[in-house]
């Protein structure tokens, strides 16, 4: 058994999303030689290194995984279309399980909706690992983050990282600012680059309920005893993570703590739709349990939730009721022939 399970759902198509990788390669070599850092002293290095020659998004993940001096892990990718990335998983010797996402209701209705808590789940189910690492695509790392994340974890501490998220290149060279977009959330304007910076808090420890989706840590235990992230949020891509969180807390034994190494991710937006804002329907139910696909809203509160998004959302999306009908899910790791969700690519018993 491995100690960490890097856990990375991803159902993105590599011909919808590489121009974002191939914009900021075009730009690499100008910004080397004039104003190389923008956000931090390794970022430059670190991103020349996980971008070049990448021809897949996932491959900078890939690359600083493959970098990590800390290697007892294995890395659990759930895909939906997990053909458009067993090519590129099998260039990097690393530890990899590559699983077709289990079915879900959504997806017949499009690719427009999400599936990220079905995605997760499926991940998880697959996974053998102790501690869970929750990853986002389209991120990269220096080399140190898989064993700060275990040295934590032997200290029965949870990890949560600082990210610089949504990175792109900017025309303006000259620009040097920082405007505050909301609590713990700066935009970076810098050198010709933008970023979205959530350094957390200089404290020692933060809230137990901050497992941000993008990279954080929790025990298998603990997320197998909450049965994972709620499916019934499938659909609308809102909040998911800190409605782990808030669960989490409740039933957790750790405290969580800042890392001190960065994430950076180029992109975080996998899914442009949303049926519904499922933090206010969840306010509107008061549901404050702990099991994840346990609750089912009543009439008024679908009548109350209507009311409320028409009024400040406008018209509801004509699918926005089916996550009445996901079906409970009992989250679990059973034997490998019977765990949901298709293995289509196994490397851990080789690395």
């Amino acid at each position: 058994m491995k100690k960490i399970s890097v856990i990375l759902p991803t159902n993105r198509l590599n011909s919808n999303v590489f121009t974002k990788i191939k914009q900021i390669q075009d730009k690499l070599d100008y910004d080397s030689i004039n104003k190389p850092n923008a956000f931090t002293d390794e970022f430059f290095d670190l991103i020349s290194d996980r971008l070049n020659k990448v021809t897949h998004y996932l491959e900078p993940t890939l690359k600083s995984l493959s970098k990590q001096k800390f290697k007892d892990f294995e890395l659990v990718i759930s895909h939906k279309y997990p053909e458009d990335a067993i090519d590129i998983v099998k260039k990097y010797k690393l530890p990899i399980k590559l699983i077709r996402e289990k079915p879900s209701i959504w997806h017949k209705l499009g690719d427009e909706y999400g599936t990220l808590c079905n995605n997760i789940n499926t991940a998880v189910i697959h996974s053998d690992g102790e501690l869970i690492w929750r990853l986002d695509d389209l991120t990269f790392f220096n080399q140190n983050v898989t064993k700060e994340l275990f040295d934590n974890w032997e200290n029965k501490l949870y990890t949560t990282s600082r990210t610089i998220r949504c990175i792109e290149t900017s025309d303006d060279y000259e620009k040097d600012d920082k405007t505050l977009l909301g609590p713990n959330k700066i935009l970076i304007e810098k050198n010709g680059w933008k970023g979205e910076y959530k350094p957390l808090t200089n404290q020692s420890q933060i809230p137990k309920w901050m497992c941000w989706g993008v990279s954080s840590t929790i025990s298998t235990y603990e997320f197998l005893e909450l049965n994972g992230h709620d499916e019934v949020f499938d659909g609308a891509i809102c909040g998911t993570d800190m409605e782990l969180g808030m669960r989490l807390q409740k039933i957790s034994k750790y405290n969580r703590v800042p890392s001190n190494n960065i994430i950076y991710e180029i992109d975080d937006v996998p899914y442009k739709h949303s049926t519904r804002d499922d933090v206010m329907f969840r306010q509107i139910i008061g549901d404050y349990g702990t099991l994840a696909n346990s609750w089912k809203p009543s009439e008024k509160h679908i009548r109350i939730y209507k009311k409320w998004h028409t009024k400040t959302k406008g018209e509801l999306d004509k699918y926005w009721d089916k996550f009445l009908n996901v079906p409970y899910i009992n989250i679990k790791r059973e034997k490998k022939e019977k765990r949901l969700g298709e293995i289509i690519y196994d490397s851990t018993n080789i690395y």
